[in-house]
Order: C-alpha cells, then structure tokens, then sequence
C-alpha cells in the first residue's frame, strides 16, 4: 500500500474513533476529506456518523465532507446516524459542498512535497492502526423463521472472529441460549460450520440463527422412547405415524 493510501485509511480510522485533532491533522496536510473506503465506499464522514461522534462529524462538515455520498450499498451518512443533532447538523448543510481540497490534477498534497513531515516515519505509525479499520466488517444478525425478519447489525474485527466467537456473538445480541441453536445459515443458503467458513464472511453478511423448534423437538423424541424401568429403546415410526410406546408395546396414531 502507498504512502497517500496509508494517510487516506488512517483519515477513515480517526474519524470512526471521533479524534477531532487527528482529523485536522490530516486534513491540514492535503488529504482527501471524501477518501472512500475501497470495498465498502465508507468516507471519514460515513464512520464519524456510524459511531455518532458529533464533533468529529461538525468538523468534516466544516471542511466540506459531501453528506451525499452513497456507499457500495447505498448507504449516505445520515442513514448510519440515530444522534438527533447529527442528523439536524447533515439537514443545515447544502447539498452540494464545496470541497476545501485543490482539485487541479497537477495539485500535489503537503504530505509528499514537505519533507520536513517525515513521511517514512508517519507510514511507518500509521501502517499500525490500518488493520483496526481495514479488518473491520459489519454482520448482519437475526433468529430464522419468526415474525421479526429485521437483522441485527454488529461490528466485529475479522481477525478476532472464529466459530465459537460468532455463536457467542450471536448469542449476546439475539438473546438467546447457546443450546437454543441447531446452526448458524450464511444466507441465502449456506451453513456455517468452521473457523474457515467463518473467515470467508464479507461486509454485511446476513446471518441466521436456526433454532430449536417444538417440529425440531417431536423429530428428535420420536426416535428414542424410554420406559418405565431406565430401559431406552429406539422406534422408528412407518407410515408417517407418531407413536406412543406403554411398557411393552407401541401404539401407532
């Protein structure tokens, strides 16, 4: 990764921690306020959002973020926001923005031209923080087959996460018992079953927890009967029968 793409990534990171003085930092040194994130299209202004930090949002309003810009999926910074004052702050500003930034396309930013910034060493800093950001995906939760199809969604460090994590994770947002969950479906139909799998999930991954259900319960009894003496047999209905089983014989229903 060059050096311009580090301080781009890095004016994304400041900004979803909503550090106004980095911010600043590296808006005073030429780089883009609207950078875009390379897969999901997220700018500085899209993070300060998502995490309701609304000083760091005034500020890139001030310095002329663009509000309009649309992510990979759609997504302005005002849809990512639940902070009142942000969203009346993004209502206040035009549509259109003026960019502070020199377009001319022979315009050569501070940071290369002023050696006296040390460009090595800031690349060498900032390469440090670039994973907490790069790493960084959304997924998408909900429990299967109930009448709330609404997903969940949680941020999560790619790297962090394995199988056991997701189910936890799942788990803790969903509330729901671990013992609850027959699997977890990578939508629209895959099941997920190891750490690899996992760490195949992309950005805003719909995901479902598949529960035990009274259908699941019946299937599983149905199969394993035990009588009164400790004794468990198993008993296979025919015929799509149910079947009750009474010490020594089986009644078919």
């Amino acid at each position: 990764m060059d050096g311009k793409k580090i301080f781009e990534e890095q004016l994304r990171y400041v900004a979803c921690m909503g550090d106004t003085n980095g911010i600043e930092k590296l808006l005073n040194i030429g780089i883009d306020i609207n950078t875009r994130h390379a897969i999901n299209g997220w700018t500085p202004l899209h993070w300060a959002c998502k995490k309701n930090y609304i000083d760091a949002v005034a500020l890139l309003l001030k310095n002329g973020a663009d509000k309009n810009i649309k992510s990979e999926y759609g997504e302005t910074p005002r849809s990512l926001s639940t902070n009142p004052y942000i969203l009346k702050l993004l209502d206040d500003v035009p549509d259109s923005p003026k960019s502070p930034i020199n377009q001319d396309p022979d315009f050569i930013p501070n940071f290369v031209k002023n050696t006296s910034l040390n460009c090595k060493t800031n690349v060498e800093f900032l390469q440090q923080n670039i994973d907490n950001i790069c790493q960084e995906i959304v997924l998408k939760l909900r429990i299967a087959n109930t009448d709330d199809s609404d997903f969940i969604e949680v941020d999560v460090k790619r790297n962090d996460l394995t199988y056991q994590k997701l189910i936890n994770m799942c788990c803790d947002e969903l509330e729901i018992n671990p013992s609850q969950i027959v699997r977890l479906r990578k939508l629209p139909n895959t099941k997920i079953r190891t750490n690899r799998d996992v760490q195949r999930l992309e950005n805003f991954q719909e995901i479902e927890a598949v529960l035990f259900s009274p259908i699941n319960i019946t299937n599983d009894l149905r199969h394993k009967t035990q009588y009164t003496n400790g004794n468990t047999v198993s008993i296979t209905p025919t015929n799509n029968y149910q079947s009750i089983s009474k010490k020594d014989q089986t009644i078919l229903y």
